[in-house]
């Protein structure tokens, strides 16, 4: 960037000064000197605010860029990752040496919530939702609003069965805090729960059979009555 500035005002003025020098030789109107002189001044004063404005348009490019891509990848609603990020992030992790948790997450009555309560509420519960999964999932895990009502959640795990439970009790505890932290609404306290879909990645396994296998487990759990969890076989 500097040296484009420097370039900006080094031909500006090499240009005007080669003009004025042209214009000299054939008219020899006014002295060399003075000429010469106008010759520097005119683009030292106008190259660099030129060049100035120059930087900031590119930088003011680069931040819209910055947020357009942003935009692509955000929910904006609950400020998670959308499904295109979670999707892009949850192949690379696959790609790994570790197991990876995945946990399908779906607001119960949902629709009841949002008949109730309006579409604003609607808005809040998914944000409520959204704020507790984000704040009780492990630390280095993937948490992302997949669409509508539904929240993906993707962690990684150690080898063995007890690992796996371990993995278990933390989606369970996600469920527990769900369901202990009601949500509040100028119309008073409302609570949630959610129905949660466990499935545990397999060697060489595509992110969509992992989230077809999620996804089942999920139904099993509403089927089941809601409020728990289900893992997929």
């Amino acid at each position: 960037m500097l040296l484009a500035g420097i370039l900006v005002v080094g031909l500006s003025i090499g240009c005007s000064l080669a003009a004025t020098h042209a214009s000299f030789q054939t008219h020899g109107e006014v002295t060399y000197g003075d000429a010469m002189l106008v010759a520097f001044c005119i683009p030292a004063l106008v190259a660099p605010p030129s060049f100035i404005y120059f930087v900031w348009i590119t930088r003011r490019m680069e931040a819209l860029n910055r947020q357009l891509s942003l935009l692509a990848r955000q929910d904006l609603l609950t400020r998670l990752d959308n499904r295109r990020a979670f999707v892009e992030q949850a192949g690379a992790r696959l790609e790994g040496s570790k197991s990876q948790m995945l946990v399908m997450v779906d607001i119960d009555h949902f629709k009841h919530i949002n008949d109730s309560l309006g579409h604003a509420g609607g808005d809040l519960a998914l944000q409520h939702a959204a704020a507790v999964i984000s704040a009780a999932a492990p630390p280095d895990a993937l948490v992302a609003r997949l669409g509508g009502e539904e929240f993906g959640l993707l962690f990684a795990l150690e080898a063995g069965e007890r690992a796996r439970a371990a993995g278990e009790l933390v989606v369970d505890a996600i469920r527990l805090r769900l369901e202990a932290l009601p949500l509040i609404t100028p119309a008073g306290l409302t609570r949630m729960t959610a129905s949660f879909g466990i499935a545990i990645s397999r060697a060489d396994e595509s992110l969509d059979h992992l989230l077809c296998r999620a996804d089942n487990a999920l139904y099993a759990a509403k089927n089941a009555g809601r409020n728990r969890l289900a893992v997929a076989s």
